[in-house]
């Protein structure tokens, strides 16, 4: 494996990360900031963030060669090659996406846990759990389910976001 594919492979994973959280947690803070009071502002607001997201999403996972290439990030180096042992692209970002779904499992228990009590307790005592509360509880628990597909379906993730061969390999 060359110190580019690397850096693509880099790269690509921390689009992925980056599209699975701002899509977790970015958007949904964003959505009920418009849901509070719906305005010209708030609006264009919403539309300049999932423009960014979205911008940033396809420049790092379908542009990271010329993200590589702009910021000379494979220059600078004595050897061209990495020795990874019998450790191949693939097997790379199958562990990528086994460790992002690890820490959106783990990042993502607490609040699950809880909004979950904070919601039975509040049924008990007869206080209303509010509705950004829910939303809260719908997303943590959004986040734990994507973690927890993300961290068993690793090889799927892998096939999805299958590098190139180069001429070397």
């Amino acid at each position: 494996m060359t110190k580019r594919d690397l850096f693509i492979l880099l790269i690509k994973l921390f689009g992925l990360f980056s599209l699975i959280t701002s899509l977790f947690a970015f958007l949904p803070n964003n959505i009920s900031f418009v849901m509070m009071q719906i305005d010209l502002f708030s609006i264009v607001w919403l539309i300049v963030a999932i423009a960014v997201v979205v911008a940033l999403f396809t420049v790092l996972i379908f542009k990271a060669d010329k993200v590589v290439r702009l910021l000379k990030l494979d220059q600078g180096f004595d050897d061209d090659k990495i020795e990874l042992g019998n450790l191949k692209a693939n097997d790379i970002v199958k562990l990528g996406a086994f460790i992002i779904g690890g820490f959106m499992i783990l990042d993502n228990i607490p609040a699950f846990l809880s909004h979950t009590l904070f919601a039975f307790k509040g049924d008990l005592v007869g206080f209303e759990y509010s509705a950004r509360d829910k939303f809260n509880w719908a997303v943590s628990g959004l986040n734990l389910i994507i973690g927890f597909l993300l961290f068993t379906n690793y090889d799927f993730v892998a096939k999805l976001l299958k590098v190139k061969k180069t001429e070397n390999e």
